[in-house]
């Protein structure tokens, strides 16, 4: 009787309109009963997406659905909302308001008991009333994010060696890092050994620590030092310091890059009496880069350039590059496969210059 006596007042399109709205709501008090008492919201197509409504935050109106999780709707899509639940909401201007929604289509939204309307861009923050204010939440995450945390690493290589030797073997590595995302401290320690016939062909120790502290945006400066002794290349100690600045080039979601650049010094103790014993100023140059190819995949490199400054061809040049694969839902288990090794211009008298490992290593990250 209504549909009818609709379509016979009102203007044809506004008929039609009144017609299909009241079939969608017959639609839906008929088969779906208990999602009448549910939010809603109708997008300018026409669909209708059932569910709670969680909030407004930059712009996106989201609301959790039984069949889809969270959707996340852009103000400028949304047509009409509707909610029996009381809300609060928070202006451009920081004004904040409370009431439950009295009319929320065409663009504006009206609380009821309240004669001011608000259009859908005017909204800051919109949330249900018994929920805790979007601006607390985010003071609470930039606090949690402020805390040093401790992670850890173990991992354990099948590795081979090219260069001064071929050859296959074993080695583990730890890593600890303490920091909040201003701040970070890093330590690292590696142990290679190889064998060939029951001779140990490779036995490498590495021992490493990285300081970084933000201080403005993108930039933040760094102190680094790192210990290595190798026996196979004759190397009792070869030691690093560095300090410098270090720029964030680019900071995505799914990759970050890096650049540093800085004085160092460069000592090294050598087993061999042919070569004397280096202990000269540098510099020291590097990039770190990190890239989430797939949820599962992932990409790092760390390249590092130390010259000396008296002689530019007397230098060290060291690089990791690997593919990381997490291999459990958690991602706590990773298989990491690369390329790590150094290049020395100057080596010890009947060494290769170029001492490149290639490894398969297992890694499990821990808090």
């Amino acid at each position: 009787m209504f549909i009818c006596w609709a379509e016979e007042n009102l203007p044809g399109p506004q008929a039609e309109n009144l017609f299909v709205r009241m079939r969608k709501l017959l639609f839906t008090f008929i088969f779906f009963p208990w999602l009448t008492w549910a939010d809603s919201v109708e997008v300018l197509d026409g669909s209708i997406i059932q569910g709670k409504i969680i909030g407004m935050v930059d712009g996106n109106l989201t609301i959790q659905t039984s069949f889809a999780g969270k959707i996340k709707v852009p103000y400028t899509k949304i047509s009409s909302i509707n909610s029996d639940k009381e809300i609060s909401l928070r202006l451009t201007d920081n004004r904040t308001f409370d009431g439950i929604i009295d009319r929320a289509e065409d663009d504006s939204l009206t609380i009821r008991d309240s004669d001011q309307s608000f259009s859908f861009a005017e909204i800051k923050h919109l949330w249900d009333a018994d929920s805790t204010d979007p601006l607390i939440l985010e003071a609470q995450k930039n606090a949690l994010a402020m805390q040093m945390k401790w992670k850890h690493a173990i991992g354990f290589d099948l590795t081979g060696a090219s260069g001064n030797t071929d050859s296959f073997g074993l080695g583990i590595r730890l890593d600890s890092s303490l920091g909040n995302r201003m701040r970070e401290y890093d330590f690292y320690l590696s142990y290679l050994n190889s064998t060939k016939k029951d001779v140990t062909i490779v036995d490498e120790t590495k021992l490493g620590v990285d300081y970084d502290s933000r201080f403005f945006e993108e930039l933040s400066w760094y102190a680094k030092t790192d210990l290595e002794n190798d026996r196979l290349e004759e190397v009792d100690l070869r030691a690093t310091a560095a300090l410098g600045l270090k720029y964030s080039w680019i900071e995505a979601t799914n990759y970050k890059t890096s650049v540093r650049a800085g004085a160092a010094f460069r000592f090294e103790e050598l087993g061999s009496d042919a070569v004397e014993n280096l202990s000269e100023p540098a510099l020291d140059f590097g990039l770190e880069h990190s890239q989430k190819i797939k949820n599962f995949l992932g990409f790092e490199s760390d390249l590092s350039f130390v010259p000396n400054i008296d002689d530019f061809s007397d230098y060290l040049f060291s690089k990791d590059t690997a593919l990381v694969i997490a291999i459990d839902e958690k991602q706590d288990w990773k298989i990491r496969s690369g390329l790590a090794g150094t290049y020395n211009s100057t080596p010890v008298p009947g060494k290769e210059e170029m001492d490149i490992k290639y490894y398969l290593r297992v890694v499990y990250d821990f808090d």
